[in-house]
């Protein structure tokens, strides 16, 4: 089936000197800390959710839309209107499938909706799981078993990997990856970040690194900004 292209406007919120962000997820704890590094950097902010009101400590701040990311037409109206976006969606799976948690349905739904802009897309940044990291060996924890099917997030941790696969045979779309490491339980905005592909990143005594909230949403709009992992995942840690 062939795909209508979308063309981004000549005139509007994306083409003027401010920069304008969309915010698949604002309301959660990461998307939080998205918000507020967006709004520190200038940015025009842009908050999706299906309940506004979980929007109301933003309300002032940025502009509040109703969506689904997984409304394509409605998303893809969305995405038109600004320079790039940025998506951080979960929450409590809904079964044991990992092909319907909604990172996996997010991914397909992002494909084909950025396939309708072509090369001149905007940028995407999706917010990933360190289970899809390589932990020992070249593998992930999902490769060395550690996630079996009766662990709780099972088809969370397997829809993340759903995810990056799917964007990873995707074409022609400005996607990236973020993918946290061992843990967001640190506290803080220090700039203080190093950076990783596709092997998690370790402290020097070799345990699993971690990082803050506000540090994971720094090091994304350092990414939005150099483009350096543009089609790729990387990690990042404190």
């Amino acid at each position: 089936m062939a795909i209508a292209m979308i063309v981004l406007p000549t005139v509007g919120l994306a083409m003027d000197d401010e920069k304008s962000v969309l915010v698949f997820g604002a309301s959660g704890r990461i998307g939080g800390a998205i918000v507020e590094e967006a709004l520190l950097r200038g940015y025009r902010v842009t908050g999706v959710t299906r309940s506004p009101s979980r929007l109301e400590a933003f309300a002032d701040r940025i502009d509040v839309a109703t969506g689904d990311i997984l409304d394509r037409d409605r998303s893809a109206e969305l995405i038109a209107r600004h320079d790039a976006v940025i998506v951080s969606v979960g929450g409590t799976p809904a079964n044991k499938k990992p092909s319907t948690y909604i990172a996996a349905l997010a991914a397909e739904s992002l494909v084909e909706i950025l396939a309708r802009f072509g090369d001149a897309g905007p940028r995407m940044i999706f917010v990933g799981s360190l289970f899809t990291l390589e932990y020992e060996d070249g593998k992930t924890l999902l490769e060395l078993g550690r996630v079996p099917e009766s662990h709780e997030n099972y088809a969370m941790f397997y829809g993340h990997q759903i995810a990056l696969d799917t964007f990873r045979a995707s074409k022609d779309i400005n996607w990236t990856v973020a993918s946290p490491p061992n843990g967001l339980r640190l506290q803080g905005r220090t700039q203080q970040i190093r950076w990783g592909d596709d092997v998690l990143l370790r402290d020097p005594g070799g345990k699993p690194s971690g990082i803050s909230p506000e540090d994971y949403a720094y090091a994304i709009f350092e990414e939005l900004q150099n483009g350096n992992y543009i089609r790729k995942r990387f990690n990042v840690a404190r």
